[in-house]
């Protein structure tokens, strides 16, 4: 089973060396045999938040950079790793929403990286599967 997300030719142009990973789960039943390691890791991603972290805000940075350069404004539509950044300094934690989907959240606010999940169904590429 592969799946090869669509690229807007232009970002491709602007951004050699910007890269996209789409995994493809389907029929999944998400077991947390250790919900303490989950909950290890979201909290220690929720005091991160609280303290400077110069790689993951270069990170950041570098997105609000190239969010500008699509049109958009960073400040009024951050990619999701900032939103979530944000969300977690104003609130003190991260919101729960499922196994898989708090440890991706988790890992975006410790390394400043937008991951996220789709709806394969409104996904848009090209489908070997």
């Amino acid at each position: 089973m592969s799946f090869t997300p669509l690229i807007d030719p232009e970002i491709k142009a602007r951004y050699p060396d910007f890269h996209l990973i789409s995994i493809v789960v389907r029929n999944a039943e998400i077991d947390v045999p250790d919900a303490q390691a989950l909950n290890d890791t979201i909290a220690a991603a929720e005091q991160a938040a609280l303290r400077d972290d110069a790689q993951r805000d270069a990170r950041l940075a570098a997105w609000a950079v190239a969010y500008e350069a699509f049109g958009t404004k960073a400040n009024r539509t951050p990619c999701s790793a900032a939103a979530l950044l944000k969300r977690v300094r104003k609130d003190g934690s991260l919101p729960r929403i499922s196994p898989l989907v708090d440890a991706y959240n988790a890992v975006s606010v410790l390394y400043g990286l937008p991951i996220g999940g789709e709806d394969l169904d409104l996904y848009q590429g090209s489908r070997d599967f």
